[in-house]
């Protein structure tokens, strides 16, 4: 009996392809993009995006300039002081940046690199100061010997000429020492600073973008699921015999759900506003907008999906696999600028990095509506398109029928 059971189960699994990629290939799948995602956060080989100057007027310093337009992990954008730097790394620009402010090779306690760090991306600019190094030490290593070189003479002495001569010929055999595994040593190269922005807290007004999205997506594909259940009843049938027929259902059921995501998003950002800070009345308009756009564009994907399913079950599979693959690459559950570089380019596919992207720029940097125009349009063109295939997939419905 046990067996029977068990095999009237497994036949059953095997008929619901649903179920299948559900429980098969949706697991290997989500592995495979958080691996991505942890490899890189955990690892030394996570790309920055980088505004680098140098205002040091050294030879040093042009050398670790040229060699940071040239570093793998790296993507290296030259401005021309330390304002654009800070401009850059505000704006969202860069990750971080990196002003050359003295000769790096020279000794001093001052420090000759000057990191800037967004509050929001704090891990980049470690990532940065991790990255320089590196190509100090493999490409550069006569810039941390002269500095430690530099240095001690500042505190014994000059060199006697024996000394100065043995202390060149290191410098030759740097190169080779590396090689071997000896990395030079040049004291303290770094100084970081925070750039000014808004008054709350970063990650909290990350999170609350990102969060939003998601859970307008789950609420989306709830309200989306009720055409499979009229379909299925008959309902529906009687829906389309109305005036406009399957349009005028689909565009009320977009219009009810975008609205209730809008409510869904102000309750939120109404209780971090309250707890945290996070600065929604002086960008009101902004907010809106991109609240608006981004229930909308969520909400006709969610009404594609639904049309696009025969069956509930079909419906919940599609709709689960659509919304944990778009909020993991997206960047939802793990900030983007985090994640291999392949994985952050894909991740300009989903709604959510164009909804995050566009939050964090209005109630983080304070940016203009203007400049959120780029986010607005493609969560725009989302929602026309997620209407327009909504509305025929519903009439072949009713061609079916």
């Amino acid at each position: 009996m046990i067996g029977a059971i068990m095999k009237a189960m497994g036949l059953t699994l095997l008929r619901d392809k649903g179920a299948l990629v559900m429980t098969f290939i949706l697991p290997p799948l989500m592995f495979l993009v958080f691996a991505a995602v942890f490899t890189g956060v955990s690892g030394d080989d996570a790309p920055v995006k980088a505004a680098i100057a140098d205002a040091s007027g050294s030879e040093g310093g042009h050398a670790l300039f040229l060699a940071m337009h040239n570093a793998p992990l790296v993507k290296a954008t030259p401005v021309r002081n330390e304002a654009d730097v800070r401009d850059a790394v505000r704006s969202g620009a860069a990750d971080a940046g990196l002003v050359i402010v003295s000769d790096p090779s020279a000794g001093g306690n001052a420090a000759p690199l000057l990191v800037l760090a967004d509050p929001g991306r704090a891990a980049a600019a470690g990532l940065l100061m991790a990255h320089v190094q590196s190509l100090i030490s493999e490409r550069l290593p006569q810039i941390g010997l002269k500095r430690l070189g530099a240095q001690m003479q500042s505190i014994v002495g000059a060199f006697t000429p024996e000394q100065t001569e043995q202390f060149n010929l290191a410098l030759e055999a740097s190169a080779e020492s590396v090689a071997k595994g000896e990395k030079p040593r040049g004291g303290d190269f770094f100084a970081r600073q925070t750039v000014d922005s808004l008054k709350a807290l970063p990650t909290v007004t990350y999170y609350a973008g990102a969060i939003a999205v998601l859970f307008l997506l789950f609420s989306s594909v709830q309200g989306a699921a009720s055409l499979v259940e009229e379909r299925r009843s008959g309902i529906f049938d009687r829906l389309v015999m109305m005036p406009g027929g399957s349009s005028v259902m689909v565009l009320g059921k977009f219009a009810f759900i975008t609205l209730q995501g809008v409510l869904q998003v102000t309750l939120l950002f109404v209780v971090a506003g309250l707890v945290y800070g996070v600065a929604v009345l002086p960008h009101f308009d902004s907010w809106l907008i991109t609240t608006i756009a981004a229930a909308a564009a969520t909400s006709s994907l969610a009404l594609a999906l639904a049309c696009a399913a025969r069956t509930r079950q079909q419906a919940q599979t599609l709709s689960t696999f659509a919304v944990l693959m778009l909020s993991a690459i997206g960047g939802s559950m793990v900030p983007r600028f985090l994640m291999p570089a392949w994985l952050q380019s894909a991740g300009w596919i989903t709604p959510n990095a164009w909804v995050i992207e566009a939050y964090q720029a209005s109630l983080w940097r304070g940016a203009a509506l203007e400049e959120l125009a780029p986010a607005l349009f493609v969560l725009i063109c989302y929602a026309v398109a997620g209407l327009i295939i909504s509305i025929v997939l519903a009439r072949r419905h009713v061609r079916l029928g």
